[in-house]
């Protein structure tokens, strides 16, 4: 098999998604940057029939979504396995990443276009604009993204509570998906996932930093540590 194109977004916690997957599994790809806006994702559409990234392009297969591209993964490539072995494992890990990629992500991204929608800088507001037509925002929908983002944040430092993993003993897509979606809350340090000090503020949110949390984000930076293999770059 040739070596896999990877069409990724640097800030993008379903491409860091894919690419830590990748990388846990050792298998080499050929990166090309997306870039926000009509013109790439047209481009997508137009290859895919959808504008979303990551876009995994094989041999024999032209994959979106970032699940579908850790099935397809998991599939080639079974070892070192990142699913349990067990069916019940494997379902709550499965809850947990939906949990991760469908709720604690998407929540994430509206607080981040609020932060930069109410900025003062053009640019950083044209950006949230763009965003903001394809996602859609509110002020309201920006009130219940915090809460929601409380309550799973509350949810992992009661699961996590005296365990190293999310799911058995071992580390998982479950571990994987939340440490990435985590990113929109409170980045991890620079050693683990380099971006540079004035768009770090971008993805803080405030409420993250409620010390109630500390461990749960102390967790995700050990997961980057320990599972990650490397200073995630552009």
């Amino acid at each position: 098999m040739s070596i896999p194109k990877l069409i990724t977004m640097y800030g993008s916690p379903w491409s860091e998604r894919v690419r830590w997957a990748l990388a846990f599994k050792g298998l080499k790809y050929e990166k090309q940057n997306y870039e926000p806006g009509p013109a790439d994702e047209e481009k997508v559409k137009k290859l895919t029939g959808q504008n979303l990234v990551p876009v995994l392009i094989t041999d024999d297969r032209v994959i979106p979504d970032s699940s579908a591209i850790l099935e397809w993964l998991e599939d080639t490539r079974p070892e070192p396995p990142l699913l349990p072995k067990s069916e019940k494992d494997r379902a709550q890990v499965t809850l947990w990443e939906e949990v991760a990629i469908g709720v604690l992500g998407p929540q994430g991204r509206t607080l981040i276009n609020g932060r930069l929608l109410s900025s003062g800088n053009p640019e950083a507001q044209q950006a949230a604009q763009y965003f903001a037509k394809k996602y859609g925002h509110s002020q309201f929908a920006e009130e219940q993204a915090r809460l929601t983002v409380k309550r799973i944040l509350t949810s992992l430092k009661h699961t996590l509570s005296g365990r190293e993993y999310l799911v058995g003993d071992t580390f998982t897509r479950a571990d994987l998906s939340t440490a990435c979606m985590l990113m929109l809350l409170k980045p991890a340090p620079i050693e683990f996932f380099f971006l540079p000090p004035g768009e770090r503020t971008v993805y803080f949110e405030p409420s993250a930093d409620d010390p109630a949390y500390s461990a749960v984000f102390a967790w995700r930076d050990q997961m980057y540590k320990k599972h990650r293999g490397e200073v995630v770059k552009p």
